[in-house]
C-alpha cells in the first residue's frame, strides 16, 4: 500500500520515463528483499565409510567379546570423560577402564563395541543435522563417530574414535 501512493504522488511530479524506472526499480528491490529473508538448510556431511547395518552383521560375525582398545570421546563433558582410555573388555562386559576397575562415577560411562553400533542405530534414527561414521577394515568395529544432532543447538555434538584395537 505504501509503495502504491508513493508511486501515485511521484505520477503527477515526475516523467512516465523516470516512473517506469522507479516502478522497475523497487519491483527488483522487493524481489531482492524477499529472496534474502529465505534460508536454505543443508546439511555440511553425511558421511558414512561401510553400511552400519552390514558392518555389524560382520562384526557379529568374527564373535569377539573379548578385546582391548583405545577410546577417545569428543564432547562438552569434563576432561576426565575424553580420555584416551585404555579399555579392557571381557565377555562383552568393561572390566578396566586406565587400569582401573570399571566405574562409571570416575570415568563416566564408557561403551563397548556392541554399545556403540546402538548408539550409531539410535542417531541415525534420530535424523541428526551431521554425522559422519567410519569402522575398521579388518574387524569391521566403529573406529570413528560423530554426531552433531541439531544445527540449532551448541554442544551437542558427541564423536567416539576407537585405536590400539586388539583381540584378546
Amino acid at each position: 500500500m505504501l509503495i502504491h501512493n508513493i508511486y501515485t504522488i511521484a505520477s503527477r511530479f515526475l516523467p512516465k520515463v523516470i516512473l517506469g524506472l522507479m516502478k522497475l526499480g523497487l519491483v527488483a528491490v522487493s524481489i531482492f528483499v524477499l529472496h534474502s529473508c529465505t534460508k536454505t538448510i543443508t546439511k555440511p556431511f553425511q558421511t558414512i565409510k561401510g553400511d552400519p547395518t552390514t558392518q555389524l552383521a560382520l562384526w557379529k560375525e568374527k564373535n569377539i567379546s573379548s578385546y582391548e582398545m583405545t577410546m577417545k570421546i569428543s564432547c562438552n563433558c569434563i576432561q576426565g570423560r575424553v580420555g584416551p582410555h585404555h579399555i579392557v573388555v571381557e565377555n562383552d562386559i568393561i572390566k578396566t577402564v586406565n587400569d582401573l576397575p570399571y566405574d562409571s562415577t570416575k570415568t563416566g560411562p564408557i561403551q563397548t563395541i556392541n554399545q556403540l553400533f546402538e548408539f550409531i542405530q539410535v542417531g541415525l534414527a534420530a535424523n541428526p543435522y551431521q554425522h559422519s561414521l567410519d569402522y575398521n577394515a579388518q574387524y569391521n568395529y566403529p573406529q570413528k563417530i560423530f554426531f552433531d544432532f541439531s544445527e540449532q543447538i551448541a554442544d551437542d555434538e558427541v564423536g567416539y574414535e576407537i585405536t590400539e584395537f586388539k583381540v584378546l
